[in-house]
């Protein structure tokens, strides 16, 4: 994983989680917001943590801003700061911005602003969540974009004791396996609730057998993922 610098600007309850994540993962994060309790409550889990006011240029560049790989605007309730955040930050010479929008008419005025890479987790999150009441077998639903998602199925009924060839959802349905969750028995366990240990088997190959419980984690786009899970 090549080391990235990543400034990430309001630290809410979704800015504490997305800067521990990205720190532990072994970026430089510089987390940037203006109330000095939340600075400091998060100052051991960033590389920098600094209070300032992002509507001011002048600071933002006082830290180096226009050296990031990546800024992301994670402001949640104030987007009069968030557009002149953004503005600061084309001007500051940044290349990739991300912005956080909460309504259409947000996501509107900020590509009309030249932003192009927006997020709502909030709605992320609620769709996945519908998906996995949809649909049976859903495990767990991640958005890579408006296009395409990672999910975790059980396997159907219709695969079990069948290899990944022989399934051939590559070519029937222009979905990928990208690996396998299996549970195997752990002898040496005490409790029964420990007995059994979800276990990753690594990139599939064809030949692979699906068993009854395998949890198979697909790649594709919402259209080819519905009909699969549809079927």
């Amino acid at each position: 994983m090549q080391r990235k610098k990543i400034a990430v600007i309001g630290i809410g309850s979704f800015g504490k989680l997305f800067v521990r994540y990205l720190y532990e993962d072994g970026h430089e994060v510089i987390a940037i917001d203006k109330d000095p309790i939340i600075i400091d409550s998060i100052k051991d889990y960033v590389t920098v943590a600094v209070a300032l006011d992002a509507t001011d240029e002048h600071a933002l560049r006082s830290q180096g801003i226009g050296d990031v790989d990546f800024a992301v605007i994670a402001l949640a309730d104030d987007f009069e700061t968030s557009i002149i955040c953004a503005d600061s930050l084309k001007k500051a010479g940044v290349n990739q911005i991300y912005a956080r929008y909460q309504t259409d008419l947000q996501k509107k005025v900020l590509e009309l602003l030249g932003i192009r890479d927006l997020f709502n987790p909030e709605e992320r999150a609620a769709r996945s969540m519908a998906e996995i009441f949809s649909f049976a077998g859903m495990r767990s639903s991640f958005l890579l974009s408006e296009e395409y998602s990672v999910v975790e199925v059980t396997v159907p009924k219709r695969y079990i004791n069948k290899t990944i060839a022989e399934a051939d959802l590559r070519h029937k349905y222009n979905i990928n396996v990208i690996t396998i969750k299996r549970y195997t028995t752990n002898k040496d366990s005490k409790r029964e609730s420990d007995s059994k240990v979800e276990k990753i088997l690594g990139i599939p190959h064809g030949n692979t057998v699906l068993r009854e419980e395998d949890v198979v984690v697909l790649f594709g786009s919402q259209a080819d993922l519905t009909k699969f899970l549809e079927a």
